[in-house]
Order: C-alpha cells, then structure tokens, then sequence
C-alpha cells in the first residue's frame, strides 16, 4: 500500500501524529469542549480511582457487582457500567437504556471495556471463582463481564438514591421464545447490532430525552425532577423557599444553582425544554435561568436549552429566548455540514484503496496538506466539489472528488432556528508516497 487512510477524532480536536500516513479529518471539529462543574479535575480524580479499582476487581475475578453499586450509590456516584464500541458509549447490552439525544459521553459512564473490530471484549475479565470451587465448563461462566454488568447497572438504578430513573431504567434481556436466547444475549460481541437495538428503542416512544411515563415526584425532588413534569409549585418552592440542602442538589459535589449542569451536562430550564414543559420553561427564564445553560457551557453545545429547543423545532421558545442572549451568540447556533457517525471511517477505508493506486506519483519525503471542499443544498447533497491545492495528477484530483460524492453523506447546514439551508464542508486530507 502506497497511501493509508487513518480516521481522526472530531471530539478533542487533536492532531495525530506525522507518521508518513495519509489521513482526512474533519474541519472544524464538530462538538466543542465544556469543563463543566461535572469536569472537575477533584471529581474527575476520584472517579478515576474509583473505575481503576473496580477494572481490578473485574480482572482478578473479584467483583461483587451488588456491592460495587451500593458503594456508588452511597458516594454519588450514579454512572451506569458500559462498554466503548465501535459505534460509541453502550449500556444496552449491560441491562440499561438512557435516552438521551445524542447518547452517553465517556463522562456519563463508568467504561470498563472496549469492543474492537475483532469483537472480543478488551480488557477481558477472569471467570468469578466457581461456588463450588471447581470450573462450570460452559455453564454460567461464558459472560462474566456481562453477568456483572447487568447485575451492577441493574441494582443501581434501584437504589433509593439513584435520581435519574427519569432518563435510565434497566432493560431485561428479551426473550423470544428459544433456549439459546439467554446465551444470544450475553454474547456482547455485535456492537453494531447493539447500536442499532440501542437507537430503535427511544425512536419506537418518539423521545429523544428522557422517559414519558415519569412517574410520581420523587420525595426530595431536585429542579430537574420538577423541570420533567411541569411542576411549577415545586420549582417556586425550590427557587423561592428554603428548602433543605439536599432538595436542589444532583449528587455531585459543591452547592448548586439554577443553572448547575447534572450528570448528562442538562440544567432544569434544558430539562423544562426537552419535555416541552412551556409554563415550567417560562418561570425558569422570569428566574434567570440561562439559554446557554451551565456557566461554561455555550448555546452550540448539544445539550444548551437554546439548542434543544431549536433541535425539536419549538420555534416560538427558540424566540422568546433570543432576546436573552447577545446577537452574535444566537448567530452561532448556525450549523455547517457534518458527517453522520462512522460515515469518515467508511471514506478513510475507501481512501486507503485509493491510496494504492496513486501513492507512488507522489513526493516520497514531503507530507503535503490538502482540503477537500464541497458546496452542498439544503438537502445535504452534494452540488460542487474541488481538491485544494491541486495534486500532481488531474486524475487523482477527480476520483477523490467522485469517491467524496460517492460516500460521503452530509447532514445539511442550518440556519440559527434549525433550518436547512445551502451550506459548505470540507476535509482535511494529507498524502505522502511510498
């Protein structure tokens, strides 16, 4: 191979090395960076202790999964076990479903293996010592990793403390009706499958955030769970009253406010708007409470109550809030082009091909940076592209542009209240030869 393609992260923006490699990446990068009071370097050491403890437990077989999530539930710490697989964050497969626009970020989850293409879990933990001290070949013993999992996530979600049954519920494996079920449902191993049992679920209830059958009020209920129902009475007596320390807070350490982020980065007023709660929206915002969100975060963040609104085409609310923030902020919640998950690792793949044929025309020594532009239609298709600079081959130029048309598959730009509209995209592609 004369060229190699090598997909590059969008999340933290960060350059891969010069290793003589041919990669595209896309430009700009498509989420920003918020370190929001849940980011804490305090807190984020602590779970980071906390998650190494328990990944040694897993590998020496030690791992007593009621107890580690009573221990969680009792310091706070309310993150659900999951795995990272090739199409993101997953809990489905380990007995939870959150729904959330966008999934769980790696904040949200305490990540205790990775599912490469081969499939296979990695780390893998070791087999939990058998009762009866000896092995149970094939019995009980083929899933520990999941068995745990599920076991944790499970006893979790049902400790009294646990303050987000709103949004994650524990999901039982399905049954249909054969004996190798049980076994087909701790296989753990076809992520894309998961990925898409994990999409179907929230679409089949017409949700993109949290569950509708909520519910009574918890009995200490924070903002956001007064935020989800509409109840504006609790809010008042939240904002308004004295209510004990407790009765505002989201487990996290340090005081809260009306704008303090929970563990899915939503503030109340989000909470208000992602439910479509318009009377509960409106006192939020007589109460100050920031279309921005939390204090760090800003309105192009996934989850700002301003770019929720506009997500679910609540147009009214999206203009009530624009005279509470400065007109270039709400210019910013404009969207470029991006591309859907895994659509760039599919170009890179197709790129590496491309590769050998054109790789040895091109400067042995000299890595050369190129972008790949395109102007799209409010459809998101392709209209024009152009290879900048241009290469030593006229005929490279072309089927890199043809292989673009042909793979990649835009979502179109939107304007600052979400509509479609023409827009511009490019990548990033550097080549060198053989």
């Amino acid at each position: 191979m004369c060229l190699a393609a090598l997909a590059v992260s969008a999340c933290d923006g960060s350059e891969p090395s010069d290793n003589g490699e041919t990669y595209v990446q896309e430009s700009p990068a498509a989420e920003p960076v918020c370190n929001d009071p849940l980011a804490d370097p305090a807190t984020l050491e602590r779970n980071r202790e906390a998650d190494k403890t328990l990944k040694a437990l897993l590998a020496s077989g030690q791992a007593d999964a009621v107890a580690e999530a009573k221990k969680a539930a009792a310091s706070g710490d309310f993150r659900l076990v999951a795995a990272v697989t090739l199409d993101g964050i997953d809990t489905l497969e380990f007995g939870a479903e959150c729904v959330l626009r966008g999934g769980l970020s790696p904040r949200m989850a305490r990540v205790v293996t990775y599912f490469g293409d081969d499939a296979i879990p990695t780390p893998a933990p070791a087999p939990s010592p058998s009762p009866t001290g000896t092995e149970a070949a094939g019995e009980g013993a083929e899933d520990v990793l999941g068995d745990f999992a599920r076991t944790f996530n499970e006893t979790l979600i049902a400790d009294p403390a646990y303050p987000y049954r709103d949004v994650c519920r524990a999901r039982p494996a399905s049954k249909q009706g054969d004996d190798n079920d049980a076994a087909d449902t701790k296989k753990l191993k076809d992520s894309a499958q998961s990925k898409v049992q994990s999409k179907d679920a929230p679409k089949r209830s017409g949700r993109i955030y949290g569950y509708a059958d909520l519910g009574p009020l918890p009995e200490n209920p924070t903002l956001a769970d007064a935020a989800r129902r509409g109840n504006v009475a609790v809010l008042r007596k939240l904002l308004l009253g004295t209510p004990a320390a407790e009765a505002t807070g989201d487990a996290l350490d340090g005081s809260t406010t009306i704008d303090s982020p929970d563990l899915f980065g939503m503030t109340p007023l989000a909470w208000a708007i992602a439910y479509r709660r318009e009377a509960a929206a409106r006192f939020l915002l007589s109460q100050q409470a920031s279309p921005s969100g939390a204090q760090c975060q800003a309105l192009v963040d996934r989850d700002s109550p301003m770019q929720i609104a506009r997500a679910q085409g609540w147009l009214a609310m999206v203009q009530e809030m624009k005279a509470l923030v400065p007109e270039n902020d709400y210019a910013a919640l404009a969207e470029d082009p991006v591309l859907p998950d895994g659509n760039k690792a599919e170009f890179n793949r197709e790129l590496a091909q491309l590769g050998e044929t054109y790789g040895k025309i091109f400067n042995k020594d000299a890595m050369t940076r190129h972008e790949l532009k395109f102007t799209l239609n409010p459809k998101g298709q392709i209209t024009a592209c152009s290879f900048e600079p241009k290469t030593v081959s006229t005929q490279f130029d072309a089927d890199i542009c043809a292989l673009g048309k042909d793979v990649l598959q835009w979502k179109p730009a939107r304007d600052a209240e979400g509509r479609a509209v023409r827009g511009d995209a490019k990548l990033v592609i550097r080549l060198r030869g053989s």
